[in-house]
C-alpha cells in the first residue's frame, strides 16, 4: 500500500479506533465512510459511480436510515426532471436556434467592452430561462461568442477575459431562476426539503440577484479594466436574424414549454411533466433520437443519489446531533448581522474543504437548519448557503463550469483567480446589500 493510500486511511482509522464526540461503532462505520468518500471526489479516483455506490451500501448497511429515505433522490420527480433536462437542452442545441438567434444581436451591440459585458450578460440570462443544463448551455454560448471572436480582431488576453467572462457570469445567472441549474437549484431545495415553485423563486431571487449580477459586471470592469479596453471590433457586418419554417416552428415549441414550466402554480401541471412531454414532442420533430440519449450524465445521477443522502443519513443515524449540536450555541440568539456572518463564513470554509458544491450544501444545509431552528425560517438558511457556495473559486477545479472552460483551454487559473477573490466579497456584500433587505420587503423574514 504506497503513502497517499495510507494518508487517506489514517482519519478514517483514527475515528473507528477512538470513536470522538462519543459516537457508537455504527455512527464511526459511517464518518470513516463519509470521509473516504469525500477524498475519494476530491482526488477523483476511483471514478464517482464506484465511489458513490461504495457510500450507498455503507449507508444502508449501517445509516440506520430507512432505504427510501436514503435513496429519495433517483425516487423523486426532480431525478426525472433532471434525466429529461439534459435530453431537452441537447434537443436546443440540435436546433441551432441559439446560433441563429444570437449572432445578430451579438454583432449590432457589442461595440466595446462595457457594451460587450451588457449583451452577453442578456445573452446568459435568456439561455439560462431557456436551457435548464449549464453544461450544454455554457458550451453553446462559449461556441457562438468563439465565431464572433473569429471574425474580428482581438487581443489573446482580451479574449481569454471575455471567454471567461461567460462563464463567470453563467454562475451567477444560475440564481435567478430555478431551472437556472437544473441539478444544483432543485438540489438545495430536496436538501432542505422544500417545496417551491419556479415563480416563488423567482419572486425570492431575481430582484436581489439582478442587482447581484449588476454589481459583478462593475467588480468585472474593475478586475479586467486593462483588456476590456483593447476590445475594439471595428466594422462588422450585421447580418439578420433569419428562421426557416422549421426554426419557427421549434421556436415556438420551445417557448411553450418555457411558458408552461413557468406558471406550473397557476395550471398545476408538473414542471417534471411539461418537460417529458417536450421533449416527446421534440423527438417526433426529430430534433433530437435515440443518439441523443448519450447526453444524460450517468456519473452526475448517482452522484447526485450518494450526495443527496448525506443529510440524511446524518441525521437518521444521530451523527449531525453529536457534532453539530455543540456548535448550536455558536450562532446568536437572534437572527443578527453575526448570524448571517456565522453561516456565510461557515459555508465558505466548508466548501474550500470539501471541495463539491454538492457535497457541501448536503453536509451544510441540514446542519445550520438544525442548529437555527427556532431563530429564522429554513428557506432563509437555504438560500444564504446556497449564494455562499455559488460565487466561491480561487481556482478552476473549486467549479465544475470553469473547469470545464479551463479544460478547453479557454482561460487560465490566473485570470480565475483575479476575478474569484471579488467573486468572495461580491457575496458578503450583496446579501447584506440586496437579498436580506429584499426578503424583509417580501415578508419571507
Amino acid at each position: 500500500m504506497n503513502k497517499k493510500a495510507i494518508s487517506v486511511l489514517i482519519f478514517p482509522l483514527l475515528i473507528l479506533t477512538f470513536r470522538p464526540l462519543n459516537v457508537d461503532l455504527n455512527q464511526a462505520i459511517i464518518l470513516s465512510t463519509l470521509m473516504i468518500t469525500i477524498i475519494s471526489w476530491i482526488v477523483g479516483k476511483p471514478n464517482k459511480i464506484i465511489s458513490s455506490i461504495f457510500l450507498l451500501i455503507m449507508f444502508i448497511l449501517f445509516g440506520n436510515t430507512p432505504i427510501r429515505t436514503i435513496l429519495s433522490f433517483p425516487l423523486s420527480s426532480n431525478f426525472l426532471m433532471i434525466v429529461f433536462s439534459f435530453i431537452f437542452s441537447q434537443g436546443i442545441i440540435n436546433s441551432n436556434l441559439a446560433k441563429k438567434l444570437f449572432l445578430p444581436f451579438i454583432n449590432r451591440y457589442s461595440r466595446n467592452g462595457i457594451q460587450f459585458l451588457i449583451t452577453m450578460v442578456i445573452s446568459v440570462i435568456i439561455l439560462v430561462s431557456v436551457i435548464p443544463q449549464p453544461y450544454s448551455r455554457v458550451i453553446l454560448l462559449a461556441m457562438v461568442y468563439q465565431e464572433f471572436f473569429n471574425s474580428i480582431s482581438l487581443e489573446e488576453a482580451t479574449r481569454e477575459v471575455l471567454i471567461f467572462s461567460i462563464f463567470a457570469f453563467n454562475i451567477l445567472a444560475h440564481l435567478l431562476f430555478k431551472r437556472g441549474d437544473i441539478v444544483l437549484n432543485n438540489g438545495i431545495l430536496a436538501v432542505a426539503n422544500v417545496q417551491m415553485s419556479e415563480l416563488e423563486w423567482m419572486k425570492n431571487l431575481l430582484v436581489p440577484g439582478l442587482g447581484m449580477l449588476v454589481l459583478a459586471m462593475i467588480f468585472f470592469v474593475f478586475a479586467f479594466k486593462k483588456e476590456l479596453k483593447l476590445f475594439k471590433p471595428g466594422e462588422i457586418s450585421i447580418t439578420k436574424i433569419e428562421l426557416n419554417k422549421d426554426d419557427k416552428i421549434n421556436l415556438a415549441l420551445i417557448l411553450i414549454i418555457i411558458v408552461l414550466w413557468a406558471t406550473e402554480s397557476i395550471h398545476n401541471v408538473s414542471g417534471t411533466t411539461v418537460l417529458i412531454v417536450g421533449t416527446i414532442i421534440m423527438y417526433f420533430r426529430k430534433i433530437i433520437g435515440f443518439k441523443d440519449l448519450k447526453s444524460v450524465n450517468v456519473e452526475v445521477l448517482v452522484f447526485l443519489t450518494a450526495a443527496f443522502s448525506i443529510g440524511s443519513v446524518m441525521a437518521g443515524s444521530g451523527i449531525a446531533d453529536k457534532i453539530f449540536g455543540r456548535f448550536t450555541e455558536l450562532l446568536p440568539n437572534e437572527f443578527n448581522f453575526l448570524f448571517v456572518l456565522t453561516i456565510v463564513s461557515s459555508t465558505m470554509v466548508l466548501r474550500m474543504f470539501l471541495g463539491s458544491t454538492i457535497t457541501t450544501m448536503s453536509v451544510a444545509i441540514p446542519s445550520f437548519i438544525s442548529m437555527a431552528e427556532g431563530k429564522i425560517n429554513s428557506t432563509i438558511i437555504m438560500f444564504l448557503v446556497f449564494l455562499s457556495l455559488l460565487t466561491v473559486y480561487l481556482l478552476p477545479f473549486h467549479n465544475s463550469l470553469l473547469a470545464v472552460g479551463e479544460g478547453n483551454n479557454y482561460f487560465s487559473n490566473k485570470t480565475v483567480l483575479r476575478f474569484g477573490v471579488y467573486c468572495i466579497i461580491l457575496t458578503f456584500i450583496s446579501i447584506f446589500l440586496f437579498f436580506i433587505p429584499w426578503w424583509r420587503f417580501i415578508g419571507l423574514m
